[in-house]
């Protein structure tokens, strides 16, 4: 069986690959053509080859050795409008080669030159926009001129190559003859389309890692396999993370022939280059050099040393920052020279960040580049329906986690193809969770319970690339979200977010600062409108975020619902009360649920029970916990029912064990909880500033206080507590109500809105 890399590079291909690399003067490659050689043979290649831009100068440094022949990669254009192509031509002389060199300016003229020479020619990266001139006629002709296409290429991604594949087989005799019409052109010498595949390795590290197959053992059986269109491609998909540490690790060669990089270069040199660890007598005494330890601690610092070199060279520099701060942190007594030392380390190698998303956005544009062709090619897009879900809360309890964690549980039991992305310190074991654990953490100020995570991102952005998401949706705009923005921006990949939280209502509550709520309001207004979808949860919002700044064509209302299983007025207990209230004796209970903050306007709970405390008809009850708990019992723990943080059957009970539900915030975007007390029997009282209030119809199915009056509120409990007739009137209608906010319909319409309707179930194909 024959293993042939039949796309590589070596120093002979010695032109600069881009404008910064002519200004640094620094080559497409450094490798030796006899160490490719080598290690082409060590990793099981049984024919070697080179194939170097317009020469054949490397090739020929081992044209002695065994099993090898000579091929050069050939820059050619399309006469009409000089867009650049890249040609392989396998097995060629010295004359051939001058020959081509000749007659490259021409595609139709070299193809006529190969063709007449009996010179196999391959088809390289066909699908590759080169010079930003490639359009789908260039395709069309490419189809008409080669037999011979190269669809896996280690630089290039794996749904490039399966669009290039796809593309390729689309070409039936019957649409061959139509374009050879159009075009007046047929260079063809058989029907199908055969693929090879080849490493496209210019930095030596991913040598015969892509690689052609065929049967027999001799060059005449390969080229006689390609000709009659035989031949297939094993091997590794090119992604970003490969195609940065091959541009760093030729940066590095082409910066130390004109520079001493001292001890920097001998790290990188280990690093992307590890020798295997000798076990000499010598070294055994001296020990292992201190650029192999370094290198070990930094990778070991969060994760292992393995056989995958890119992922010792990522989580190297993945790990090299925290590991630094981790360092620092560690310090027993403060030292200047040290600390500065390993701050210097972490500025020098940092930078390599700035690598890293240049090439991440390089080879988004080259994977968009080949979706555009595919829609071009078959009026659809290339999607799998698959869902990258950002949020900062999870865990925690609030009303963004709790949205999350039913859909979680809706994604499970659907098979969605959505993954939710978090970053926390807890172990997570889920087919659907994708857990990033964090560089730093602190707590939120004034939230004390909602921990600030901070992951690396680079290992966001390599996770988002590699699972080809079509769509990323931030549930919050903290830093997943904030990552989730930057990240759609350098894979050009939809981004979609929802307005959950009144930031800018509660930063002004906080800190009072009229300044500071203005910068975050700009802040705000500068992440929603970099959206391509913003859900929002209530007519209410959609407005206050137009009159904000942010664009209307771009907001969508959803909506929620509730679980009429979960919470209905079979759970009512009389007796359920008792445990909270000592001398409870069947009274009607009004009640509050949700985060115990002054954002909340708790305050006006609280007025409300002062002005009923004497009230010997009615109780009040505080259900949950949060930041302003603690004030609170320190005035009302014997006068006012804390029952804590509830959930499952406990929480249920408790609302159909109450009669009335005070919801007096004028900041929640929609209210939960407001669904929840109305799917229990409660009549609820609104303000009516906020989201919540859309829940109801104003004395149909509860009531709406005017500027949050307490004494509106106290007026109406008490018309309430003493006609039982508008009460029974009012329960039965938010009965009736309630059944049009059926949670699992509205979760799956609430999943389709954020998916931009990608959304599909795995494994399951998408048309878009």
């Amino acid at each position: 069986m024959i293993k042939v890399d039949i796309h590589l590079h070596s120093e002979a291909s010695n032109k600069p690959g881009g404008y910064f690399s002519q200004k640094l003067k620094i080559s497409e490659s450094y490798v030796k053509p006899i160490k490719l050689y080598n290690t082409l043979k060590d990793r099981g290649m049984t024919l070697i080859t080179i194939t170097d831009h317009d020469t054949i100068d490397g090739c020929l440094e081992i044209a002695h050795l065994p099993d090898t022949f000579i091929s050069e990669e050939i820059t050619t254009y399309f006469p009409e409008d000089r867009c650049k192509v890249h040609v392989i031509a396998i097995d060629i002389n010295e004359k051939q080669h001058q020959d081509i060199q000749h007659l490259r300016g021409n595609i139709y003229e070299l193809v006529d030159y190969l063709q007449k020479n009996n010179i196999v020619h391959i088809l390289a990266h066909p699908l590759y926009n080169m010079d930003g001139k490639l359009k789908k006629e260039h395709i069309e002709k490419f189809a008409l001129l080669f037999d011979n296409w190269e669809i896996l290429n280690g630089t290039r991604s794996k749904t490039s190559a399966h669009i290039t594949e796809k593309i390729a087989k689309s070409f039936t005799k019957e649409k061959l003859e139509e374009l050879a019409n159009r075009y007046n052109i047929y260079k063809r010498t058989r029907d199908h389309i055969s693929f090879t595949g080849g490493s496209d390795d210019h930095g030596g590290i991913d040598l015969g890692t892509g690689y052609t197959v065929a049967e027999g053992n001799t060059l005449e059986d390969l080229k006689q396999a390609i000709l009659t269109g035989k031949t297939y491609y094993e091997g590794d998909y090119g992604n970003p993370k490969k195609l940065t540490h091959m541009v760093m690790n030729i940066g590095k060669e082409g910066v130390k022939r004109r520079y001493n990089l001292g001890d920097i270069g001998y790290l990188l040199d280990q690093l992307f280059d590890p020798k295997p660890q000798s076990h000499s007598i010598i070294d055994q005494i001296l020990g292992r050099n201190s650029a192999s330890i370094f290198i070990e601690n930094v990778i070991k610092f969060k994760g292992k040393v393995i056989k995958d070199n890119h992922e010792n060279i990522f989580n190297f520099f993945s790990n090299l920052l925290p590991y630094t701060l981790n360092q620092i942190k560690n310090q027993k007594s403060f030292d200047f020279d040290k600390v500065s030392m390993y701050l210097g380390k972490a500025l020098i190698f940092s930078t390599v960040y700035l690598v890293y998303l240049s090439v991440y956005k390089q080879r988004a544009e080259e994977k968009n580049t080949s979706l555009n062709l595919h829609k071009e090619f078959f009026g659809n897009g290339h999607v799998e329906g698959k869902v990258a879900y950002l949020s900062d809360t999870f865990f925690e309890i609030n009303g963004v986690s709790r949205t999350t964690q039913k859909l979680f549980k809706l994604v499970q039991e659907e098979g969605y193809n959505v993954k939710f992305l978090i970053s926390h310190k807890k172990k997570v074991e889920s087919d659907y969770i994708k857990n990033f654990e964090p560089v730093l953490t602190f707590d939120l100020p004034e939230y004390e319970d909602i921990p600030i995570n901070i992951p690396n991102l680079l290992e966001v952005l390599d996770y988002i690339e590699s699972e080809n998401f079509d769509v990323i949706y931030s549930a919050t705009p903290g830093v997943m979200g904030i990552y989730g923005l930057v990240i759609s921006k350098i894979l050009n990949i939809p981004f979609v977010t929802a307005y959950h939280t009144d930031f800018p209502q509660y930063v002004y509550r906080y800190t009072q600062d009229h300044t500071i709520t203005n910068i975050v309001t700009s802040l705000i207004k500068l992440f929603y409108n970099s959206a391509d979808r913003v859900l929002v949860p209530s007519k209410e919002y959609y407005n206050k975020l137009k009159e904000l700044g942010i664009n209307k064509d771009k907001m969508v209302v959803f909506r929620r619902g509730v679980n009429t299983q979960k919470f209905n007025p079979s759970y009512r207990d009389k007796n359920f009360w008792k445990n909270y209230i000592k001398d409870y004796n069947n009274q009607f209970v009004v009640m509050y649920a949700g985060r115990v903050s002054k954002e909340k306007d708790l305050d006006v709970f609280i007025e409300v029970y002062e002005r009923m405390k004497n009230n010997p008809k009615v109780r009040f009850a505080i259900v949950g916990d949060g930041p302003y708990k603690k004030e609170l019992l320190q005035t009302y723990s014997s006068k006012i029912a804390f029952t804590g943080f509830l959930e499952g059957e406990s929480l249920a009970r408790a609302y159909a064990s109450a009669d009335f539900f005070l919801f007096p915030s004028t900041t929640d975007t929609f209210g939960n909880v407001v669904l929840e007390a109305m799917a229990s029997g409660l009549i609820p009282l609104l303000s009516d500033k906020g989201g919540a209030k859309e829940n109801i119809v104003d004395e149909v199915t509860g009531f709406i206080v005017k500027d949050n009056n307490p004494e509106e509120y106290k007026i109406l409990i008490e018309r309430l507590i003493d006609n039982d007739t508008l009460r029974s009137s009012i329960k039965k209608n938010i009965l009736q109500y309630i059944q049009n906010f059926d949670e699992r319909d509205l979760l799956i319409e609430m999943l389709k809105l954020l998916s931009l309707e990608r959304l599909s179930k795995v494994n399951q194909e998408v048309v878009v």
